[in-house]
C-alpha cells in the first residue's frame, strides 16, 4: 500500500513530519500518526510521490487541508491539491529549478536582502555519517 508524508504542527507551532498510509474516506483522508508525533489540529498537508530506484522520474502532488481529530483517528480534510511538477523528465526538473531561482531572486530583491551564502562546512558536518553509524535526527 502506498505511503505519504504528513506535514503538520506541534503545540508550539513547530513543523512535524510523519510517514503514513492515508485511507480515503468520503470526507477526507484518515492518516495514522505515530504515538511519539504530537501533532495538533490545524493546517496540514500530505505529500505523495513516486520515483524509480535511482530517484529519477519523480512524480509528486501535495494535498493541503485541515487536520482534525475524529472518533476514527486523524482526518485530513482537503482544501486544495498542488498538481505534480511535470512528467518526470529531466527538462521538467530543470524548469522548476530555474523558476525557483527567479522566484527567490524576486523575493530577495523586494526585501533588499543579499543572497545568503551556503555554509558548506556546516552542511558537510550534518551530511557526514554519525560515529555510531546511525542516521542523524532531523
Amino acid at each position: 500500500m502506498p505511503t505519504a508524508v504528513l506535514a503538520g504542527r506541534d503545540a508550539s507551532g513547530a513543523p512535524l513530519l510523519a510517514r503514513t498510509r492515508p485511507q480515503p474516506t468520503p470526507s477526507g483522508y484518515l492518516v495514522e500518526v505515530p504515538p511519539d508525533c504530537r501533532v495538533e489540529p490545524g493546517p496540514a498537508s500530505l505529500l505523495v510521490h513516486r520515483h524509480d530506484e535511482l530517484l529519477n522520474h519523480m512524480y509528486n502532488a501535495l494535498v493541503r487541508g485541515d487536520l482534525r481529530q475524529t472518533g476514527s483517528g486523524w482526518l485530513l480534510v482537503p482544501s486544495s491539491v498542488i498538481e505534480p511538477m511535470g512528467s518526470g523528465r529531466v527538462s521538467d526538473a530543470l524548469r522548476v529549478l530555474r523558476q525557483t531561482k527567479r522566484s527567490s531572486d524576486r523575493y530577495l530583491a523586494r526585501r533588499g536582502l543579499p543572497r545568503p551564502k551556503v555554509q558548506c562546512d556546516q552542511f558537510r558536518s550534518l551530511a557526514a555519517p554519525s560515529p555510531t553509524g546511525r542516521s542523524r535526527p532531523c
